[in-house]
């Protein structure tokens, strides 16, 4: 039995020795050779932050309404190549981009083709995620894709022949223009924009690429893009839409705080906040806060001035991908996220729609039901990380919102100027007096009327005489 146990440990020993006589006959020379090459066969090349700008939606997000961020027509850049179930559209875009070479010169074509060749690693910075396409295969890939959306833009403007199946069907054409909008589904700016240049199409007076885009996303109601100035650099159509939403903000010198919370818009109209549509030519964002002007001094009325909003199938999407581009590019300008947010605490239910849809705030144009677009809204901000936002103060003053008697005492002055007559404040119930203000601004035209009845009406209020006062507002 010994015998036994002492040659299993003598095999044991033997084998350890074997092993770590291996590992002395590796040399080190050998290792770092062997690390080389691995590094080499797996490191992807590095990415340069400063260029990059299209992005692949984070998960969380797509979890919410995968359709919105996924092209269902056709794939535009490396990031849905190849993908099958938009295999068919890869034949179209050859007949485009044959069509296309046929007008322009060799010399324009060769052009054309150095220009994505000699950027093609600009190009590739612009991406988030790394291709694994080879050089030849990319290029031919941004050659195909862009000289597609150009020609197809150039069929739009200059005319088409009706057996182009992409432009005289609407359906066809909508999906195309939501396609060309989605953030995983861009070309840079840049590449489109020289290529329709470098063009130069004999015969024909070439229309910018700005000028082709306006054209063709102008076709659709809300779905228009703005003039780009010089001073403007766009970083493809995603952020184009961005700042098209962004025209004509101006920055507010209010404190930029996180909102934490704000009552539905039923519940401010209830505590006699007025809503208002912002109308002229204001960003969609440009919310803004109001003392509203009164016959009766005493009242304070805030009045919240919203830009009008128009509802399409489209909208849920557009604002999605520019929301979704916020959160990867621009974490700390969230200006449509926190616009999203604040009609989210706006809308609640139906009724807060049919609310903002009554003061001309929203109107529904295809979204159906109005629980449709407060379903809408309730989902916009999930998951979506929020900067500090400008409306802040604003929202601070809803919050804390004492409707109707805004000072210590408030004045009113008689109809006939002969005299006045100053009440003091604590004599008064703002519950009260807020129904009377309801009641007069309802059914008073004229100003005299109004003070003469309020006058009657706050008499009654500082003696407690309620049971009076009610049968006075009810015989009003």
């Amino acid at each position: 039995m010994k015998s036994t146990d002492q040659a299993k440990k003598l095999e044991i020993s033997g084998f350890f020795k074997l092993v770590y006589r291996a590992k002395k006959l590796v040399k080190l020379e050998d290792l770092v050779k062997e690390l080389r090459i691995d590094i080499d066969k797996n490191l992807e090349p590095e990415l340069d932050a400063r260029r990059c700008c299209i992005y692949r939606v984070p998960k969380y997000l797509r979890s919410v309404n995968e359709e919105a961020y996924t092209p269902q027509l056709i794939s535009i850049g490396p990031l849905h190549h190849g993908k099958e179930e938009l295999a068919n559209m890869e034949k179209i875009k050859r007949q485009y981009v044959k069509s296309f070479v046929e007008q322009i010169t060799i010399e324009n074509r060769d052009k054309i083709l150095n220009f994505i060749k000699d950027n093609e690693k600009n190009i590739r910075n612009c991406y988030a995620e790394t291709s694994e396409l080879g050089s030849i295969e990319y290029i031919m890939m941004i050659l195909y894709d862009a000289i597609f959306i150009i020609e197809l833009l150039l069929r739009d403007q200059l005319g088409f022949d009706v057996s182009d199946l992409l432009l005289s069907t609407a359906s066809a054409k909508a999906s195309l223009c939501l396609d060309f909008q989605l953030l995983e589904n861009q070309l840079p700016y840049f590449i489109l924009e020289k290529i329709c240049e470098l063009a130069d199409l004999a015969g024909l007076n070439m229309p910018t690429f700005m000028e082709l885009s306006r054209f063709f996303f102008g076709c659709f109601d809300g779905l228009e893009l703005s003039t780009l100035t010089p001073q403007v650099v766009v970083k493809h159509l995603t952020d184009w839409r961005r700042i098209t939403i962004l025209e004509h903000y101006q920055r507010s010198e209010q404190r930029n705080q996180w909102i934490d919370d704000l009552p539905c818009a039923v519940k401010l109209h209830e505590s006699g906040v007025k809503f208002k549509c912002f109308e002229g030519e204001h960003s969609l964002i440009d919310i803004r806060l109001e003392k509203r002007k009164q016959q009766i001094q005493c009242f304070e009325v805030l009045e919240m001035q919203i830009p009008h909003l128009k509802i399409f199938d489209s909208t849920e999407s557009l604002l999605r991908n520019v929301m979704a581009l916020e959160q990867c590019h621009y974490p700390w300008n969230t200006h449509v996220c926190n616009y999203v947010r604040l009609m989210n605490y706006l809308i609640d239910t139906e009724k807060d729609v049919d609310l903002l849809v009554g003061e001309g705030i929203i109107s529904n144009h295809d979204m159906g039901d109005n629980a449709s677009i407060a379903n809408m809204f309730n989902k916009l901000s999930l998951f979506i990380s929020f900067s500090k936002s400008s409306y802040y103060d604003n929202c601070e003053k809803l919050k804390g919102h004492s409707p109707f008697i805004s000072s210590v005492s408030c004045s009113i002055e008689l109809s006939d100027s002969k005299a006045s007559e100053t009440l003091d404040k604590e004599k008064l119930n703002p519950v009260i007096l807020s129904e009377v203000w309801f009641k007069l601004e309802a059914d008073f035209v004229t100003e005299a009327k109004a003070r003469a009845t309020f006058e009657e009406f706050a008499s009654i209020t500082q003696k407690g005489n309620l049971n009076i006062l009610i049968k006075k507002m009810k015989a009003c």
